[in-house]
């Protein structure tokens, strides 16, 4: 009896252990929406460029110190071991020359001293380029998450496909496993050789052999995606493909280029900015520059060395400190060319780009449209392709249609379905690059559901 009754109990605790095992190994479904605001998160990059953000705002408070008074201290000890000797002439003080050492052999100073910059034209301008520099590092950061979407999406749009070939080649390996059953009772009953059968059944092996395939290509894209997730390649993932692609599989609205809104624009633009200023910065470079300074100190010395450390004497002082360049070998003059040069150099490379955003604009558009006909054209193909494959095999099931019928119907029926996963992820692809090219990719991925 408590054998019996005890055997539910094992069966539950198995039930239990068998679901809790399932449920740790079921992999985690991501959205598209889900996989780049984990990417976001997560991408090593992302704490990069954040970082670059820090340093930037860092920068600029190092610049604003250049405003600020500058506090030193400073605190010596010499021994002099052997003084110098000075020697007055003869005829001064006496009628002899005499030699004489100044000073004691033990000196100990200490003072601090206060400077302030009171005119420095180079300082304003190390001001004003800090906070460029602060908007350029933001500008890349949002640049660096532009280019972690970029990844993510590309990379789920790979696995999507993949689900949708492994969907087809699941139905037209259940298709040849119905149709091998119907033939293996016509082999039987002598309605037709065995060399059918035996031509339908290697077909379905190279049906297997593709999803076989396929899986393995499936894995690689997980991995591909986990990487752009900045996921541990270990955990086990999967994309949510039953979801509304309409809005992914459709032409946008209207087809508009401002560079203006293109972020390597606005880097490159503060590029030039900043460049202006370092032009400035190095003409202000040849005016004079102005400082006060305050100065306290204390001073202590004697010819023994204990004693020399109890009499001490203070002494202060303020002061201005002007500071004229007159000649450094046209080192400053060479600097200021030298900077000019790359401005102009800046400018330049900003318009050839330009150009170029305005190429891959023209090209993405162009590779949309045609990759959409395509998606289209193959779609309908394949559509067609599926239908004469159900007739010409119902036909061959009948004895109306021969083999070799169904070989052909068969192989242009996986020939229109290749194209079509291939035209489908091309246009996916497109379309990316399209946003990218625009600037949009940002208002893209916030009408994603």
């Amino acid at each position: 009896m408590k054998k019996v009754k005890a055997l539910p109990i094992t069966i539950l605790l198995l039930m239990v252990s068998v679901i809790t095992q399932a449920q740790e190994t079921a992999p985690v479904v991501f959205s598209l929406k889900e996989s780049i605001a984990y990417s976001l998160k997560n991408n090593p990059t992302s704490t990069i460029y954040k970082n670059e953000v820090l340093i930037a705002k860092q920068k600029k408070t190092e610049a604003l110190a250049g405003y600020l008074p500058q506090v030193n201290g400073t605190a010596t000890f010499d021994d002099n071991l052997k003084r110098q000797v000075t020697v007055l002439p003869a005829g001064a003080f006496s009628p002899e020359e005499i030699k004489i050492q100044f000073g004691n052999q033990y000196n100990t100073n200490l003072v601090a001293q206060v400077d302030q910059v009171l005119f420095d034209r180079t300082v304003s301008v190390a001001k004003e380029a800090n906070k460029v520099n602060t908007l350029i590092a933001d500008l890349k950061l949002l640049q660096n998450n532009e280019t972690i979407v970029y990844n993510t999406i590309t990379a789920y749009y790979q696995i999507l496909t993949l689900n949708e070939q492994e969907k087809l080649l699941a139905e037209n390996e259940k298709k040849y496993e119905e149709l091998l059953r119907i033939l293996k009772l016509q082999f039987e009953k002598g309605v037709i050789k065995k060399v059918d059968y035996d031509r339908m059944k290697v077909s379905q092996s190279n049906i297997k052999s593709q999803l076989s395939l396929l899986k393995t290509n499936k894995e690689l894209a997980l991995n591909k995606l986990k990487f752009a997730m900045g996921m541990e390649l270990g955990h086990k993932i999967a994309i949510n493909d039953s979801l509304d692609y309409s809005m992914q599989v459709s032409l946008p609205e209207s087809n508009q280029l401002d560079v203006k809104n293109l972020l390597d624009f606005k880097i490159q633009s503060n590029n030039i900015a900043l460049q202006q200023l370092d032009v400035e910065r190095k003409k202000y470079a040849f005016y004079p520059t102005l400082g006060a300074y305050a100065r306290y100190g204390a001073q202590s010395f004697g010819n023994e060395f204990g004693k020399s450390f109890t009499n001490w004497f203070d002494y202060s002082s303020i002061g201005l400190k002007l500071n004229i360049p007159i000649w450094d070998g046209n080192r400053k003059k060479s600097q200021l060319s030298q900077s000019r040069l790359s401005l102009l150099n800046a400018q330049e490379n900003l318009k050839l780009s330009e150009r170029n955003y305005e190429l891959q604009f023209q090209n993405a558009n162009t590779q949309l449209f045609r990759s959409y006909t395509s998606m289209n054209d193959n779609k309908e193909t394949l559509t067609l392709a599926e239908e004469i494959l159900k007739n010409t095999s119902l036909q061959y099931q009948k004895g109306t249609a021969s083999l070799t019928d169904f070989i052909n119907s068969d192989y242009s029926y996986k020939e229109a379905q290749s194209n079509y996963i291939s035209s489908l992820l091309n246009f996916l692809t497109a379309r990316i690059d399209l946003e990218k090219s625009q600037g949009n990719l940002s208002t893209y991925v916030n009408q994603l559901k």
